[in-house]
């Protein structure tokens, strides 16, 4: 896949506007002194600024040979945010806030001293095999995968506190025969293999699944120099559903720093980043935000439906005691952002084998590139 191809589709789906996240100030933590007072984020700005962003995901072998693809293939998502996402993306949305209110993870609804953020997200995560060319199966290695999906996600934030909560709920489908033809028609504009083994993907024929997480986000330091910044956090998560996991997380990241330690998530990701609303938009006369990042992660997971299938019959698929339950990952990358609204992120994500046995018993390395406009 080019990730070119998939910046200008997803620039041309870009009509509306991502999330920014509730509130519109940054508040350090005690003893901290802040060399960008409050004033560096927007005070005009309304606790859900409309904007869009989009991601695309691709892996490591398109950055040296386009011709050979492997393991994580791509992907790509949009996400809207603020009032937009609740227009779009309402009855998702009340869903979660349901889900949210079963699971205490919603503080808004018993304290007005807690606000929410809202974000919307639609987009499409494909897995191949290493070779391509296959039509058959080949027993050991990665069953192709596909998923198309929407996602909601919200963000519980509180000024006064060093916490913040997270949730998503993302729900699509698997096995859809379109995964291929999207897969083909990008392969065929940049001359790369075409993939021949579509059709003993997981639950090839389409069926429905659902995903349903929550994050609790806790600052461990916040440092700011004249100039530049350092923030570390760190976040536990559990998620049902498609992927079933619970995780624990170090992330750190240093530059110039004007967001608030709780609006970058990188370590809340399954494959793509999880839909959550993104940082308070910057006063138009600060200067840009630009800082690198890096962090890791420990997971136990439960069930992986994109290895092991769900309910319908799967041409390949594994076994619990197939599958590696105990799995690492770590990542690294720079973000950037402007008072105009524009922001970039690149990401690159290493995470360790999930199969056990086989070809397919190999680590992961892919890399993101994510972008947003605000409006």
């Amino acid at each position: 896949m080019n990730p070119i191809v998939f910046i200008i589709a997803l620039m041309w789906l870009a009509v509306s506007a991502s999330a920014r996240a509730a509130g519109c100030s940054s508040t350090a933590a005690p003893n901290v002194t802040l060399d960008h007072p409050p004033a560096a984020i927007d005070a005009r700005c309304k606790p859900e600024a409309d904007d869009i962003g989009g991601s695309i995901i691709f892996d490591e072998h398109l950055l040296t040979n386009p011709q050979h693809d492997r393991d994580y293939n791509g992907g790509g998502e949009i996400v809207f945010g603020g009032e937009t996402a609740l227009e779009r993306g309402r009855w998702l949305d009340e869903l979660l806030g349901f889900l949210d209110r079963g699971s205490r993870i919603d503080r808004s609804s018993s304290s007005h001293e807690w606000a929410s953020a809202h974000a919307l997200a639609a987009g499409l995560i494909v897995f191949t095999p290493s070779d391509l060319r296959a039509r058959q199966i080949v027993v050991g290695d990665r069953p192709y995968a596909s998923l198309f999906f929407v996602s909601s996600g919200r963000r519980y934030t509180n000024p006064d506190q060093n916490v913040a909560y997270d949730s998503s709920l993302t729900v699509g489908m698997l096995g859809l025969a379109a995964a291929q033809s999207v897969q083909h028609a990008l392969h065929g504009i940049t001359g790369s293999t075409q993939p021949e083994g579509w059709t003993h993907q997981i639950s090839a024929g389409g069926e429905p699944t659902a995903r349903y997480s929550v994050a609790r986000q806790a600052l461990l330091t916040e440092y700011r120099q004249p100039g530049w910044g350092l923030d570390t956090k760190w976040t536990v998560a559990a998620s049902v559903g498609t992927v079933t996991e619970s995780s624990i997380a170090l992330n750190m990241r240093w530059g110039r720093i004007l967001s608030p330690w709780w609006a970058f998530t990188p370590e809340q990701n399954t494959y793509v980043q999880e839909t959550q609303p993104g940082p308070p938009a910057l006063n138009a006369h600060s200067p840009s935000e630009i800082f690198m990042l890096l962090g890791a992660r420990f997971k136990l997971r439960a069930y992986n439906a994109f290895l092991e299938g769900q309910f319908r019959d799967s041409d390949l698929r594994y076994s619990w005691n197939g599958v590696d339950h105990a799995l690492g990952e770590a990542w690294a990358g720079v973000e950037f952002r402007t008072p105009s609204g524009l922001e970039l992120r690149y990401l690159a994500r290493w995470e360790s084998s999930e199969l056990r046995n086989g070809i397919g018993s190999r680590s992961i390395l892919w890399g993101s590139l994510e972008f947003a406009k605000s409006f």
